[in-house]
C-alpha cells in the first residue's frame, strides 16, 4: 500500500509540474499602451481639468490612474473612453508633472509620457445686477467666510444689499428705504456675523435728511435702524464697531441751517442709541469722510475744511481722545481745493490718506495719496491723474504691505469714464494700472483683495450705451493678482 501511495504521489507531482509549465507558457507579459490626448503638454489650466487618454491592450485594460508630481491621486477610470477629473484647486499655482498609468487584466502596467501643466487658479469673472427701469450701483464690498461677497449698493432711490457666492452668483438680496431718496456708502460685518450700514435717509427721521444706521442679521434681514439729525441736512459717511459692540459714526450736519455743514462724530451703544456726539468746524463748510479707531481708545477723523488751512478747501485730519475731544489737527493742501476721502492704517503705525486734489495734480482734479506718521507729519505724497480728471473712491491695504486704489478716469476718445484700478507699493509708487470699460460710462467705487490674492471690485456700468441719461447696473468684477480678468480656461 505504501508503494501504491508513493507511485500516486509521483504521478500527481509530474502532472502538476506539467500544468504549471503549461500555465507559465500562457501568462500575459505584454503591457498595455497609454497616451494622454488632452490637455496638451505645457498647457495652462485652472479650476477643474478633465484629463483624457487612450489605452489599449492585447487582452483587457482594467483601469487607468492619474499621477501628479510622481504621486498617485487615486483618480481612476475603468471604462473607455477614459477620462480623469482633476480638481486643481487643491494644488499650488505653478508647474506640475502629470502622467497616466494603465493596468491590464494580467497585472501589467504602463505609463504615458509625462506632461507639464501650469496651474493658475485665480478665479476671474464679471457679473451685473439690477433692474431695467432704475439705476443700480455698488458702493462697498466685503468678502465673507464662505469666499462669497456682500455688496452694498443702490437700486433707484433705495439702499440695496446683495450676497453672492465666490463665483459672483446671487444668493440673496434686500432693499431698504421709503418713498424719498435714501442711500448708503459704507458697510461693515459686525461681531455677531451680521452687518451695519451707514447712510442717509430722506424717508425717515426728523426732517431734511438724517444719518441712517441699518443693522441686519447675517442674511440681510433688518434687525433695527436708527436716525440722527435735525430738520436740516445731515449725512452719514463712515462707521466702525467698538470693542464694546457699539459704533462710532462720522458724517456731516447743518445745525445752523445756513448751508455750511460741520463734521459730526456720533458714539452709540450696540443698539444704535446715542451716547455722545461732537461737532468740528468753523465759519466755512466742513465735510466728514472717514473715521478710524486708535489703540489708545481715541479716534482719527478725516475730512475737509474751508475754515482752516491754506486754500479754498483743505484736507483736514483730526485726532481726538476716547470722548471725541480734539488732541491735535493737521491740514494738507495748497491754494486750490483739496478733499480728504478715506484714511488707512499702515503696518508701521502710520496712515495713508486718500484725497482728491487740485493742488497736487497736473491741472485738473487728481487723486492724491499722502503718507503720514502716527502724529500726522507728512512722509510723502503722490498724485495720480492729469488732464482727464480723476475721481478716487476707495483705498485698501494689500497683502504685500502696499495698497490698491479704485477710481474712474475720463477717456476722451470714448467720451466716457472707465474704472481704473491702481496697485501701489509701500512707498507710493505704481506697480500696475488697469482700466475696465468701453464706450459707456463705468464707475468704480470699492475694492478689496480677495482670499485667493486677486481683487474684487464693484461700481456701475452704463447698460444702454453712451450718454449721461442712460441707466446703469451694479457691476461686480473679480480679477487675478495682477488685475487681469481673462479666464485661462476659456
Amino acid at each position: 500500500m505504501k508503494t501504491s501511495f508513493l507511485i500516486l504521489s509521483i504521478v500527481l507531482l509530474i502532472f502538476w509540474s506539467c500544468e504549471e509549465k503549461k500555465d507559465d507558457e500562457s501568462v500575459d507579459t505584454n503591457p498595455p499602451s497609454v497616451l494622454i490626448t488632452y490637455p496638451n503638454n505645457n498647457s495652462i489650466v485652472d479650476d477643474t481639468v478633465v484629463v483624457a487618454c487612450e489605452s489599449i491592450d492585447n487582452d483587457e485594460v482594467v483601469k487607468v490612474e492619474l499621477w501628479i508630481n510622481s504621486d498617485s491621486t487615486g483618480i481612476t477610470d475603468s471604462t473607455a473612453p477614459y477620462t480623469l477629473t482633476w480638481i486643481t484647486n487643491n494644488y499650488e499655482n505653478g508647474e506640475h508633472t502629470l502622467f497616466v498609468r494603465s493596468y491590464d487584466k494580467s497585472g501589467n502596467t504602463a505609463d504615458s509620457e509625462t506632461i507639464i501643466l501650469s496651474v493658475y487658479n485665480f478665479l476671474v469673472f464679471n457679473a451685473t445686477f439690477g433692474f431695467d427701469y432704475v439705476d443700480d450701483a455698488g458702493y462697498s464690498i466685503l468678502q465673507t467666510a464662505d469666499s462669497g461677497y456682500v455688496i452694498l449698493g443702490s437700486t433707484g432711490d433705495n439702499v440695496s444689499l446683495i450676497k453672492t457666492d465666490y463665483k459672483g452668483i446671487e444668493q440673496w438680496n434686500h432693499n431698504y428705504g421709503g418713498s424719498e431718496i435714501d442711500y448708503a456708502r459704507h458697510i461693515l460685518q459686525t461681531s455677531d456675523g451680521g452687518y451695519i450700514i451707514s447712510g442717509t435717509t430722506e424717508s425717515y427721521g426728523h426732517g431734511g435728511s438724517d444719518i441712517w444706521l441699518i443693522k441686519t442679521d447675517p442674511t440681510g434681514f433688518m434687525e433695527w435702524d436708527a436716525y440722527f439729525g435735525g430738520v436740516n441736512t445731515d449725512q452719514g459717511r463712515s462707521i466702525q464697531q467698538m470693542t464694546d459692540g457699539g459704533y462710532i459714526i462720522i458724517g456731516n450736519s447743518d445745525f445752523s441751517g445756513d448751508g455750511n455743514q460741520d463734521i459730526w462724530l456720533i458714539r452709540t451703544n450696540s443698539q444704535g442709541d446715542s451716547l455722545w456726539t461732537k461737532t468740528f468746524g468753523g465759519a466755512g463748510l466742513e465735510l466728514g469722510a472717514d473715521v478710524q479707531i486708535l489703540e489708545d481708545g481715541g479716534f482719527i477723523l478725516l475730512g475737509s475744511t474751508e475754515s482752516f488751512g491754506n486754500g479754498s478747501s483743505d484736507i483736514w485730519l483730526i485726532k481726538t481722545d476716547s470722548q471725541g475731544e480734539t488732541t491735535w489737527t493737521k491740514t494738507f493742501g495748497d491754494n486750490s481745493s483739496d478733499y480728504g476721502k478715506s484714511i488707512l492704517k499702515t503696518p508701521d503705525d502710520g496712515y495713508i490718506i486718500r484725497g482728491v486734489t487740485e493742488s497736487f495734480g497736473y491741472g485738473n482734479t487728481a487723486l492724491v495719496l499722502i503718507k503720514i506718521d502716527s502724529t500726522g507729519n507728512k512722509i510723502w505724497d503722490n498724485a495720480f491723474g492729469g488732464s482727464n480728471g480723476e475721481g478716487g473712491n476707495a483705498l485698501r491695504e494689500t497683502n504685500d504691505g502696499g495698497q490698491i486704489l479704485i477710481c474712474h478716469s475720463y477717456v476722451h476718445e470714448n467720451s466716457a469714464y472707465d474704472i481704473r484700478l491702481i496697485k501701489i507699493d509701500s512707498n507710493g509708487s505704481v506697480d500696475w494700472d488697469k482700466t475696465f470699460g468701453g464706450i459707456t460710462h463705468n464707475y468704480g467705487f470699492s475694492v478689496l483683495q480677495a482670499f485667493d490674492g486677486g481683487f474684487a471690485l464693484t461700481g456701475s456700468i452704463d447698460i444702454l450705451g453712451g450718454g449721461d441719461d442712460n441707466l446703469s447696473d451694479l457691476w461686480l468684477i473679480k480679477t487675478d493678482p495682477e488685475g487681469n480678468t481673462i479666464s485661462l480656461s476659456e
